[in-house]
């Protein structure tokens, strides 16, 4: 059965160099080719999904500008349908530049917050093109999120809020969400630790909500009980991207499995392990066999 997925916010340009060690301070090294890629937290989750579900629809402001061409054959080889929240509006592109360890799969991020926007198409209009039974938010591009959560809401379809970094816009978007799936970066105002994540969250009236902490076990809430979802060891090759495949795999698998929560995460947890053993963020989909 296909599902209606609606994955809502950033795209992004990756470049990401693989490397042997970091460099010191003040000094040059050569690496391989980098991988260009197309990126951000809603796509990679839209694209998980597409790919378990053959088909997701992407909600970003991506705009005319000079990378709008390879944007848009990403989205085609990944069965992604975007609505584009900028239209033909020239808008530059978030990029990122990725340094990835080729020994262990860590790696550091520069990036940068997209510009503000003003959307060319409202959340009822997003809602009637889509029709969708799931919607996820990564945070950004408030301008809609917040318009989107809230209709999707009072339309009652699950929304589902990655949570990856503590913004602003959050304070309005938690009390929206049905359910949250952050990082372990994730700290709102006053929270020292996860269990005053998990506290603030349920308190926040999210009564399902989510951990992941790399390769730990992911814990999690669920109408106040609380538990671990075991991550199956493996050989990481490069981890940029996984969480952002939980949030989508865990969209796929909540609806399959007919809002089993606990069972979709485990499910999801497996499918974002998998991911990591691969370069980039797109050659495991060469390996990917979906039943």
């Amino acid at each position: 059965m296909k599902y209606a997925g609606l994955f809502a916010g950033l795209t992004t340009v990756d470049i990401q160099y693989f490397v042997d060690q970091f460099p010191p301070a003040n000094k040059k090294i050569k690496t391989g080719a980098p991988e260009i890629l197309v990126g951000g937290p809603a796509t990679n989750a839209a694209v998980a999904f597409a790919w378990l579900n053959d088909g997701a629809i992407l909600v970003s402001a991506t705009g005319k500008n000079s990378f709008s061409d390879f944007i848009a054959r990403d989205f085609k080889q990944n069965k992604i349908q975007q609505i584009n929240l900028t239209g033909s509006l020239e808008c530059n592109p978030v990029l990122a530049s990725v340094v990835t360890s080729a020994v262990n799969g860590e790696r550091n991020i520069f990036t940068h917050h997209p510009e503000p926007i003003s959307p060319v198409v409202s959340a009822a209009e997003l809602l009637h093109q889509a029709k969708p039974q799931i919607v996820l938010l990564d945070g950004f591009y408030p301008e809609s999120g917040v318009e989107l959560a809230s209709k999707s809401r009072q339309e009652n379809i699950p929304v589902v809020l990655d949570c990856g970094s503590w913004k602003p816009q959050y304070k309005q978007l938690i009390p929206l969400a049905d359910i949250a799936i952050c990082s372990e970066d994730f700290l709102p105002p006053g929270c020292k630790n996860l269990n005053d994540v998990v506290d603030f969250l349920h308190n926040n009236g999210v009564r399902k909500s989510a951990i992941s902490r790399g390769e730990k076990n992911l814990i999690f809430c669920d109408s106040g009980r609380r538990g671990e979802v075991n991550v199956e060891k493996t050989q990481i090759v490069d981890s940029l991207g996984a969480g952002d495949f939980l949030h989508g795999a865990f969209c796929f698998y909540y609806l399959k499995l007919n809002f089993g929560f606990e069972e979709a995460l485990k499910q999801a947890v497996k499918f974002a392990t998998f991911t990591c053993r691969f370069k980039g963020t797109r050659s495991w989909i060469k390996q990917l066999k979906v039943d």
